[in-house]
């Protein structure tokens, strides 16, 4: 509901009572013989009275009469806000004697010759607390005389005492009867609230809700319950996180010999040259949740249409980290091979007792809609090889001891997410107020109030009679996808998937002592046997380096199960 209200400031003054404070001025122009206008000239107002409202008011046709011998007539002008008007008073074209005589004659009987100024006004409330507010508010009526002795002398100017109004009277009585209505604000996937719902006398407006926009609304059959719902800007998006999707092939050589997976590998001296040779199956790189959003994108394309992508990462990094008994003795050592055009390694380094190869998309500004990000995606294909040469023991290493190479490959998609929040404004009704009539002064038409912004629950409302036909009407609401905001909104978000790897291998390199020989006794019948002799028959071979070599992720126990 809306509450009208309606009132008209009447100021009806005698003219006498307006000028008695500048009597003086009056009789001392007449006894010199003045006029305070030229003849036919008279333009300029001798009086004014201003009457202003607070900025929620709207003033009516305002209306003057005079019975007063001394004035011409009345015009009136508005203020540049429109929350006042000026009656712009003029005396008669005569002279101050002529002026003084009618002054004088209309004293014996001041309430028969007045100026009467009707300025009529409305304002609309909603709620009780707004009309409470109204009552505080007051009508100001301020005025001047504008004493020109002569025509050829500049006016003074003489200011009368300021008068206040109150605005309306008892405005919350009109709300004591009003029904009860509630407000929700809801998510239409479940229906739970986003924000706790109010009640009140009317129903409350639409509210901008950070990550979503609004959708639509439903209107209970009693109409006592108005409920607004709600969809996520970024529904249709997987939430960020993370997915085992990635399937390398871990190698390890020796000597030159060409990388395998093997379960086990044999150095057979501290000199032996490691090579890792980390095959990357590129295709997994588009599974997990990109896999996912891509075909929402195909199955429905068009809930895609305002989603506009920026500042796009697409690529993977593998990080190989030796333990400190190996080290890369060439760090220029490191090959990438395999990579798919619009692909490239950005970055191929040795940091102390890691490798690290970065590798991205090379127009990553090209990614701006989710179909550029399907296509970039689409080129993830076929093998990319990450080869290490030379890497070698220090002096640290030992025999009997399993060394653990970590390695780490993952998949990293992120890109900022932003969608502009269009407006769409369905039209409202008028309200189902009527103003009240004005009881003696018919003759003042009333004020037409502002509208007041309404919402999609309020009713039609019922026929009000000719002769009052103003009531504060229904502002149109905004209920397009960013209603409640005072601007559309442009909405953001970061999506961010990665994938790691799904299923770990392991190698392992044995290094143990060879047999010890018996010791021989010389005598000089059986010459000793050299141990070089032996070395060639393999009697004895030596100490052994082991070397256990393992993917998956870095910090992961020494031993692990093969992948199955």
């Amino acid at each position: 509901m809306i509450t009208t209200y309606h009132g008209t400031v009447v100021l009806d003054i005698p003219i006498t009572t307006l000028l008695a404070g500048h009597e003086a001025e009056i009789r001392a122009a007449a006894a010199q013989g003045l006029s305070p206008h030229d003849s036919g000239s008279n333009d300029t107002s001798d009086i004014t009275l201003t009457v202003s409202v607070p900025e929620a008011v709207t003033l009516g046709t305002s209306r003057a009469k005079s019975t007063s011998s001394m004035l011409a007539y009345t015009s009136f002008s508005p203020g540049a806000e429109r929350t006042q008007v000026t009656a712009n008073i003029h005396l008669r074209d005569l002279n101050w004697q002529q002026l003084l005589d009618i002054y004088d004659a209309e004293k014996a009987n001041p309430d028969q010759h007045t100026i009467k100024v009707q300025v009529p006004y409305a304002v609309g409330a909603i709620d009780p607390a707004e009309a409470t507010r109204l009552a505080s508010e007051q009508v100001t009526v301020t005025g001047t005389f504008n004493f020109f002795a002569s025509s050829s002398t500049p006016a003074q100017v003489f200011n009368f005492d300021t008068k206040t109004l109150a605005l309306a009277q008892s405005p919350t009585d009109c709300f004591a009867s009003a029904p009860t209505r509630t407000t929700r604000w809801v998510d239409e996937e479940d229906g739970h609230d986003l924000q706790p719902a109010k009640t009140g006398p009317n129903f409350f407006h639409a509210a901008g809700i950070p990550d979503y926009e609004f959708s639509t609304w439903e209107l209970s059959s009693d109409r006592m319950t108005g409920i607004y719902k709600y969809k996520k800007v970024f529904g249709s998006l997987p939430v960020n996180g993370e997915d085992p999707t990635i399937d390398t092939d871990f190698k390890v050589g020796l000597e030159g010999n060409t990388p395998t997976q093997t379960e086990k590998i044999y150095a057979e001296s501290r000199d032996s040259l490691l090579t890792i040779e980390n095959v990357v199956h590129l295709n997994n790189l588009r599974g997990g949740r990109i896999a996912g959003l891509l075909q929402k994108y195909d199955e429905t394309p068009n809930a895609f249409d305002d989603i506009a992508l920026k500042n796009a990462h697409l690529g993977f990094t593998t990080q190989i980290t030796l333990p400190a008994q190996l080290k890369f003795s060439d760090p220029s050592a490191i090959s990438v091979t395999g990579l798919p055009q619009g692909f490239s390694a950005s970055t191929v380094a040795v940091n102390g007792q890691t490798a690290t190869v970065t590798v991205d998309f090379d127009n990553p500004d090209q990614i701006t809609t989710i179909e550029a990000l399907k296509d970039a995606m689409a080129a993830l294909q076929g093998e990319a090889e990450i080869t290490v040469e030379k890497i070698a023991f220090t002096e640290s290493a030992t025999a009997d001891t399993d060394y653990q190479i970590d390695h780490l490959t993952q998949g990293v998609i992120s890109v900022d997410v932003e969608k502009q929040l269009g407006v769409m404004v369905r039209p409202g009704q008028p309200s189902p107020a009527c103003p009240p009539t004005m009881d003696d002064y018919d003759a003042v038409k009333p004020a037409e109030p502002r509208s007041v912004v309404g919402t999609v629950f309020d009713p039609p409302a019922p026929a009000c009679p000719p002769d009052t036909p103003f009531s504060a009407g229904w502002r149109l609401p905004m209920t397009g996808p960013s209603a409640g905001w005072d601007e559309a909104p442009l909405m953001k978000h970061h999506l961010k998937f990665t994938t790691i790897e799904a299923h770990p291998d392991v190698t392992r390199l044995s290094f143990k002592p060879g047999p010890t020989p018996t010791p021989t006794t010389v005598t000089p019948s059986v010459p000793p046997t050299p141990a070089t002799q032996l070395a060639k028959t393999g009697a004895l071979t030596g100490n052994v380096l082991a070397l256990a070599a393992v993917t998956g992720t870095i910090g992961a126990a020494a031993m692990r199960r093969k992948r199955s």
